[in-house]
């Protein structure tokens, strides 16, 4: 915690601060932009295809890009600096608790659900059995529930509800310290979750351990959005009565534009291995010819022999068995098999993506 510490003060500097605020409300947003449109663009131009999550993903940008906005405008009326450096008090607090509430508070909340739910959505078109599709409706009713508590908190913080940017009026307000704690660490707990959710999906797939551990390296890359979460976590919790309350949430807020948008980024990397395989075939071998393209294996119940029998070097069994292969758009992420001989694509057995809820 020393070595956190010691992190959060390099940003002592007023000037410093502001000024790395900005530069990170310029630069993320741009990169998380670039990710989306290559999403898309695999989307369309590769897969012929797009759906719930990419729209989702579309949305968390929007978001993002006004949270980013609107923290920079921030910056002018208070945040990151320090108490002794404010001259007007009342009128600064006041604008820094509106735009706090309204703009950043909303903005932010609205992308972290919207790419939570996209990476949710995602994993739905995965899905082996029931529990895993409670499990990813649970967690995406914790997301969107404490997302939208924290977007609109001057619903119900306080009574009447100005009191919340008008601090010195008669009222009362609902301690914000436990409450902003709780909806942080809820954030690192759905983070984990997510992360973890991939090696339900791992367990089933036909493919070797390397192959495996490439896409945990892929889905893993939400470590680095985890490993800021608890950052901020740590952030909130150690300056819950800090007077110099301006100059600490502006760390806090600077980490969080971060943690944003690489969230969007990390969420459109298992989408972009199609384009990768076209821009760099001898490295990701994928079959872009095929007709529907890109066939995962993974296994769910209630399915015909025959479906089976048509994906050579991947079932042997000769006997029935309740096992059926998906085939979907987003399988492009994991690995492809290929139609043994005298299966066509008109196998009405073939689960395919239209065929499916999107």
């Amino acid at each position: 915690m020393t070595i956190i510490a010691r992190f959060s003060d390099e940003f002592d500097n007023t000037a410093d601060l502001i000024r790395s605020i900005v530069l990170a409300c310029s630069l993320a947003p741009a990169f998380a932009a670039l990710a989306v449109g290559l999403r898309f663009y695999t989307a369309r131009a590769i897969l012929r295809g797009l759906h719930k999550d990419d729209w989702l993903i579309l949305a968390a940008l929007v978001m993002s890009i006004g949270h980013a906005i609107s923290t920079i405008i921030h910056t002018k009326h208070g945040l990151g600096l320090h108490v002794w450096e404010v001259q007007n008090k009342k009128e600064t607090y006041r604008m820094y608790s509106l735009i706090s509430i309204f703009p950043v508070a909303i903005f932010n909340n609205m992308s972290i659900m919207f790419t939570k739910s996209s990476i949710l959505v995602f994993y739905l078109r995965f899905s082996m059995n029931k529990r895993f599709d409670y499990t990813i409706y649970a967690v995406l009713s914790i997301v969107i529930g404490y997302c939208l508590t924290g977007a609109f908190a001057f619903l119900y913080a306080c009574r009447p509800i100005n009191k919340f940017w008008d601090f010195w009026i008669p009222g009362s307000c609902i301690s914000p310290n436990p409450w902003y704690g709780t909806l942080v660490a809820l954030n690192v707990l759905t983070d984990a979750i997510l992360l973890l959710l991939p090696i339900w999906l791992l367990k089933p797939l036909k493919s070797g351990a390397v192959q495996k551990a490439a896409i945990a390296a892929v889905m893993g890359t939400g470590g680095f959005v985890l490993g800021v979460s608890i950052y901020r976590l740590y952030l909130t919790i150690h300056y819950f009565d800090d007077i110099d309350f301006l100059h600490r949430f502006g760390v806090n807020y600077l980490w969080l534009v971060i943690e944003v948008n690489v969230a969007i980024i990390c969420a459109c990397l298992p989408c972009l291995r199609a384009l990768a395989a076209r821009a760099m075939p001898g490295v990701f071998s994928i079959n872009l010819n095929a007709k529907p393209r890109g066939l995962d294996t993974i296994a769910v119940t209630n399915a015909s022999t025959h479906t089976q029998e048509c994906f050579q070097g991947t079932v042997n069994k000769p006997e029935p068995s309740p096992t059926m292969w998906i085939e979907s758009r987003a399988s492009s992420v994991f690995f492809d098999i290929e139609y043994g001989p005298g299966c066509g694509h008109e196998t009405n057995n073939v689960w395919r993506p239209s065929s499916r809820q999107q």
